[in-house]
């Protein structure tokens, strides 16, 4: 696995979300309790989804390993989430499903040993001398170990990091890159829209 350390900055508690997961839907949807500061208290079962990677559906080659990798990385573990609002909602960070849409970070101790890790546009290995915590973007490591496509629906501000990190997963064959032409997920429910129709019995026009 290579993990992807990064810095989302300083943020307070009314700008982001404490999270605890609970349930991982598949490779970029999961289920999870949020910390409400001012209630102090703990909000049950909030839907999320991440705002900047589509992974493939659990009906897809690769979906089930999609999920499989999501889960080994964020089930029962605390995330740090950054709301997204985009112009397809209005600015608001939820999405026609009713998930809020955000960003996903794990700070996690990083063991005593050898790491694979991606920065600044590559992949490397190195030794962990010393344990420490370490901030990892968890969007990231979906797409680099090959396992989610960037949104290409909208530019976002970090969209050429994502997209690097594709096609270093793409030229090294990660994870669902191990077939030659993979069907993104747009496409995917794309066509399985159009197969209702006719399942159905009935005539359409379009």
């Amino acid at each position: 696995m290579i993990i992807v350390p990064d810095d989302p900055g300083p943020a307070s508690p009314v700008e982001v979300l404490k999270a605890n997961v609970v349930k991982v839907f598949d490779g970029d949807g999961f289920l999870a309790n949020v910390w409400h500061p001012w209630r102090e208290a703990w909000v049950p079962r909030i839907p999320f989804r991440f705002a900047f990677i589509d992974a493939p559906e659990i009906e897809q080659p690769f979906g089930p390993e999609s999920q499989a990798f999501l889960q080994s990385l964020i089930a029962g573990k605390t995330l740090r989430l950054d709301p997204i609002g985009k112009e397809s909602t209005g600015g608001v960070p939820i999405d026609p499903y009713k998930r809020m849409l955000c960003m996903g970070y794990l700070t996690e101790q990083l063991e005593v040993g050898r790491i694979n890790y991606y920065l600044n546009g590559l992949c490397s290995t190195g030794t962990v001398k010393n344990a420490r915590p370490a901030t990892r973007n968890i969007e990231l490591e979906m797409i680099v170990n090959g396992w989610a496509w960037v949104v290409e629906r909208w530019t976002f501000e970090r969209e050429d990091e994502y997209f690097s990190a594709q096609e270093d997963a793409q030229r090294n064959r990660r994870g669902l890159w191990a077939m030659d032409n993979p069907e993104p997920p747009w496409d995917f429910k794309r066509r399985q829209r159009r197969k209702k129709p006719e399942e159905s019995g009935q005539g359409t026009l379009l």
